[in-house]
Order: C-alpha cells, then structure tokens, then sequence
C-alpha cells in the first residue's frame, strides 16, 4: 500500500512540474526571462526531487529496521521456548 501511494505522488509530482515547463516555454516572454524561469524551476524541482528521495530513504532504513527488530525479537522468543 504505501508503494502505491509513493507512486502516485511520485507521479503527481512529476505531472505537476512537467505541466508548469510547458506553461513556461508557451508564455509570451522574452528568451532570457524564460530561461531564468526554467533554471529556477528546474533548480526547484532538483531540490524538491532531492528531498523526496532523502525521506524515501529515511522511511525504508526505518521500516527495515522495524523488520529486522521484530525478526530478532521472533527468534528470541523461539529460542526461550526451546529452552
């Protein structure tokens, strides 16, 4: 469930800023208005991109840490009740 909800903000996202170029490139400004525009969304979607990945990371150490701890935490119980 939670690959399915990464996945539609992921695509949302990517709609979002792909949808705010074409508008860039279709306004009627000069080139170099354009182009600062660009780089400053292209700059800001880098940044936001970033951030994204970084708390995907930090959700999955979690999540597999939570695993790992309850796999341990199994195997004990296992191992008292061989005892």
């Amino acid at each position: 469930m939670k690959g399915d909800s990464f996945k539609i903000l992921t695509g949302f996202f990517i709609g979002a800023m792909g949808g705010l170029l074409a508008g860039l490139l279709i306004a009627p400004e000069s080139g170099s208005d354009t182009r600062k525009k660009i780089s400053k969304t292209a700059s800001q979607f880098k940044d936001d991109l970033q951030e994204l990945a970084e708390e995907t990371i930090e959700s999955a150490k979690k999540s597999l840490s939570e695993s790992v701890d309850e796999l341990l935490k199994t195997q004990k119980d296992k191992v008292k009740l061989k005892s």
